[in-house]
């Protein structure tokens, strides 16, 4: 034993020795090489030719968590919990406070959008206002005529006077030297008078006069009765139908004007009645998709709580899971809440009251928002189309035609007054009535004129100024007209181009639709082998919902596409002027 010791000893000698002959002699050391000077890195600055760019900008975060701290600071000192104090508050609500419906809405309202839309321009409120301002326009037409009507006034008179009279004749009828003239005189009398459109001003009038007196020598009492005709023409200033007329066109364009208004009126309540009809489907819809939503993500729930058991799914899938029901939850209560806003929404437009019971009703839609028979696409033939139909055009119309007719008054105003005059009084003197009349109708006794009447303003200051404004105000009714054709045109070639573009948006967005829901199965099936998680299954799922929502909401865009293109061209209300004021249909037809 001892020997063999000795011999592995040797051999390990041996061994060292020749591993040590074979390694290579050591280099000698280099000095050391001195470290590199730190130098700033400017890889992140611009290059000299570059833009220059500044994105971090510290200061704002320093004003922004000021204004938190001060809101944090007055909270404190109002004794005001913060909204972290609210999030750590615990809710607890009764069963009846936690749903959107404020009741039963048992009696069920059926409805087409035709329904609808008839509905609400005959019933609510709204419309009915400005179908009152155009009828009340109306009567200032008449009022305007009514200076055209003739007029009758009637006058009388009872005087009696003592006056001083001096005469030395003895025949006089008092005695000689100064006397009293006594005398008492009663004086009826009616004048009609009549403007005509021609600027004539006509005017007749009767009088009678009883007077009874002192004197011995006069008639006592004596009857004078008179007939009197006076005549005026204007010859420059008030000359002319177009002149005298201008007040009464002008207030029939204005009446017009008025029932453009209503039209109007009309035309954005029956798109406004189409868009909230749509938005109960689109409610409707939304609130579906969230059901199917929420019972696919209790449905994921409970399979992930299958497999927790099993030992397949972890505490964290589990969570995930019940996030998502708690998310699609929320989604459902707004979508329920929505739906129940557009049932009072509709309410409002087709029967509105104040009675708040009466609007637990239950609105159904009939109508789908399907494809339908699509108006002329050419943007030509619709614009023309609009400027003989839309009453927004047609009123620019009028008010320029009512500006052109200021403009003429107002420089008929700058032209001097000359007026033709003329009179004819016939009169009679009688002590009885009969008497007296018939020396008025023998027309023996009778006194006539004529004459002329000059006015001439000598600066015309207010005149001139007159004639300026309405310079301008032509302008501008032409301006608004112009503003108004380009307004036209820009409208319909939207809303052409929103049918066009709804169209391949429906196609588009029924694909998404397929596509998503084969993408949920899809992803359904990868988590079953373990190649996704089941977070994306909710992702899918929220997806999905926004595919069928967003390919309702492509055909409602579609039909209401359609209604603004009608609306456009002013066809709108095609469908429901029998149930509209005549009003509407004149206007639309330009009819006088």
């Amino acid at each position: 034993m001892h020997t063999r010791s000795i011999l592995l000893a040797l051999l390990s000698l041996l061994f060292g020795g020749a591993l040590w002959a074979q390694e290579p002699a050591p280099e000698p050391k280099a000095p050391p090489t001195p470290a590199p000077k730190e130098t700033p890195d400017d890889s992140d600055e611009e290059s000299p030719n570059e833009e220059k760019v500044q994105v971090e900008h510290p200061e704002e975060i320093a004003r922004i968590q000021t204004s938190l701290d001060r809101l944090a600071r007055v909270r404190r000192e109002l004794k005001r919990g913060s909204t972290e104090e609210l999030r750590k508050t615990g809710v607890e609500f009764d069963e009846s406070d936690r749903s959107p419906r404020l009741g039963n809405r048992s009696a069920v309202l059926p409805l087409t959008l035709r329904e609808a839309i008839r509905a609400a321009l005959a019933n609510n409120p709204d419309y009915l206002v400005a179908l009152l301002d155009a009828r009340a326009a109306a009567e200032g037409v008449e009022q305007a005529r009514g200076v055209f009507d003739p007029s009758l006034s009637f006058t009388g008179t009872w005087a009696q006077s003592r006056s001083p009279f001096f005469s030395a004749n003895p025949f006089s009828g008092l005695p000689p030297g100064l006397a009293v003239a006594r005398a008492r005189r009663m004086n009826l009398g009616t004048t009609i008078n009549q403007l005509l459109p021609t600027g004539t001003q006509l005017s007749l009038s009767y009088n009678e006069a009883r007077t009874k007196s002192n004197n011995a020598f006069a008639l006592n009492p004596a009857y004078s009765p008179s007939l009197v005709a006076n005549i005026t023409q204007p010859l420059l200033r008030g000359f002319g139908l177009d002149v005298n007329l201008a007040a009464l066109r002008n207030a029939r364009s204005s009446a017009r004007q008025s029932e453009a208004t209503l039209v109007e009126t009309y035309m954005g309540a029956a798109l406004a009645v189409e868009q909230a009809y749509w938005n109960l489907i689109t409610s409707e819809e939304q609130l579906r998709s969230q059901k199917r939503s929420l019972e696919s993500a209790l449905k994921l729930l409970q399979d992930t709580r299958k497999l927790r058991k099993w030992g397949r799914a972890s505490r964290l899938d589990v969570t995930v899971a019940k996030s998502g029901v708690a998310t699609r939850r929320e989604g459902l209560i707004i979508a329920e809440s929505n739906l129940e806003a557009a049932h009072d929404q509709m309410v409002r437009l087709v029967r509105p009251t104040g009675d708040a019971s009466k609007w637990d009703m239950f609105v159904v839609a009939v109508d789908l928002p399907n494809l339908t028979e699509e108006p002329n696409l050419d943007p030509g033939e619709s614009v023309q189309k609009a400027l003989n139909r839309r009453p927004d055009y047609y009123r620019a119309q009028l008010a320029l035609d009512n500006a052109q007719r200021d403009m003429l008054v107002a420089e008929n105003n700058a032209l001097p007054a000359v007026n033709l005059l003329g009179s004819w009084t016939q009169e009679g003197l009688g002590g009885q009535h009969h008497s007296s009349w018939s020396a008025l109708g023998s027309g023996r006794f009778y006194t006539w004129s004529v004459g002329v009447n000059v006015e001439l303003p000598l600066f015309l200051r207010s005149e001139r100024a007159a004639v300026r404004q309405a310079k301008i105000m032509i302008e501008r009714a032409e301006i608004s007209l112009r503003s108004v054709e380009a307004n036209v045109v820009l409208d319909v070639r939207g809303a052409t181009r929103d049918i066009r573009t709804s169209k391949a948006r429906i196609e588009a967005a029924r694909a998404a639709r397929i596509l998503a829901k084969e993408r949920l199965e899809a992803t359904r099936a990868r988590v079953e082998t373990g190649a996704a998680v089941r977070r994306d299954v909710l992702d899918d799922l929220a997806a999905l919902a926004n595919a069928e929502t967003s390919e309702v909401q492509a055909y409602v865009t579609y039909r209401l596409a359609i209604s603004r293109l009608r609306q456009a061209t002013g066809t709108l209300l095609d469908d429901s002027l029998d149930v509209l004021d005549d009003r509407v249909r004149k206007v639309l037809e330009r009819q006088e």
